[in-house]
Formats: structure tokens, sequence, C-alpha cells
């Protein structure tokens, strides 16, 4: 039996004994839509991002956790950012032809890739009726888009987007000075967002447990 046979059955035993302890409380387990265990290797492209600096390396890492931490085992290989990968198969586009070559130069049954765009929101201040204190934050609307593409015949196989949204400044300003001052790092709010978009978006790898 090969290793994907054998992660396959243990798979299916494990939803099968949910299914049967839940029987009592009558909760039953829903396998996932896409199953990633039957796939030998999946290749995984740096998202693509309209945002600077390190976000989209921190929301390829967060995407990729999530994905195993929906399915453990499944083997990720990371291939680098877009036009790396394009110039290593001598393609100037991610076409079917360049997913199959993937595929071929670096030994890959699938192919995973995204966009995350994030929108330019202004900032909101307000001021206390007194005119005492000043406070301003911003949100940030993010998208999350990803798909499953299979190097064989370069077809998509599961695709899907989500949205959200998070405050990444809050500060608060007295007359006598600055008071309270959270979320001061972009990069933290950031990370809860991309987080959390990487959570939904990866609900299609994940058992349901569903209450008859």
């Amino acid at each position: 039996m090969t290793r994907r046979q054998r992660q396959l059955c243990l798979y299916v035993f494990g939803a099968a004994w949910v299914v049967l302890s839940g029987c009592a409380s009558q909760v039953i387990a829903v396998a996932p839509r896409v199953n990633l265990g039957i796939y030998e290797r999946i290749g995984m492209i740096e998202l693509v991002s309209s945002a600077e600096g390190d976000l989209p390396q921190l929301a390829t890492q967060k995407l990729m956790q999530a994905i195993q931490s929906a399915q453990p085992g499944v083997h990720i290989l990371e291939l680098g950012d877009e036009s790396q990968v394009l110039e290593s198969i001598k393609h100037d586009r991610l076409d079917f032809e360049a997913i199959q070559a993937i595929g071929e130069r670096y030994r890959v049954d699938a192919v995973l890739i995204g966009q995350l765009e994030v929108a330019d929101n202004k900032p909101k201040v307000t001021i206390s009726t007194l005119l005492k204190s000043m406070s301003a934050q911003v949100d940030v609307e993010a998208s999350l888009s990803a798909k499953l593409l299979e190097t064989e015949t370069g077809s998509t196989l599961w695709t899907r987007s989500v949205r959200g949204r998070e405050t990444v400044a809050h500060m608060k300003l007295q007359h006598r000075g600055p008071s309270d001052f959270g979320a001061s790092d972009p990069e933290d709010a950031y990370g809860k967002l991309v987080q959390s978009l990487a959570h939904q978006i990866t609900g299609d790898f994940r058992i349901r447990y569903e209450r008859l």
C-alpha cells in the first residue's frame, strides 16, 4: 500500500469513527469537499499581492499553515514567487502550459496559486464633544483568492475567494499628549486579518460537523 493509499484509509477510518462516536448526540462528521491527500506533493507559489513589504510572504505562510492544519501530512513544496518560477520554466505567463511545465520541473502533482488584495482606506478620526481628546483608526479591507491546479492537464481543481476587514491602527490623544496607542505595528493587525482569511478560504479542506 502506498503512502497516498495509507493516508486516504486513515482519513476515511478517522471520519467514520467520528460519525459513529457522535451518533448518540446526533452529530455527524462530513468529509472535506477537497481531499489533498490524493496528491503526492503540492507546489505552492508565493501569493501575488498589491501590498508592499513582507505581507505577501506572511500571507503565503499563513495559508500554508492553515492548509496543513486542516489536513496534516500534506506535502507542500514552496516554489518561490511567480516571477522566479516562470523564469525557471522559461515561460512568460502562468497559463496551463506553464502549470504543466511546473509539474515536470518540480515533480509536483498540483500547484496552489493565489492573490491577496488590500484596499487603501482612509483613517477615521473621532473628536470628543468637549474637544479634549481625539482618536484615529484605520480599517483595512482585504480579499484572498486561491486556486488549485492539476499539473498533468493544467485544469483547475478548486478555487475560492474570501473577504475580511481589520482595524490596523488605533490612537487616542488628549490635550496633554498621547494617552493610548494600540496596534501601532501594522504587521500585527495584518497578521490577524491574513490569518482569518487563510482560515476561511481553507474551509473546504476541513472536516465539518453537523447536528441532525
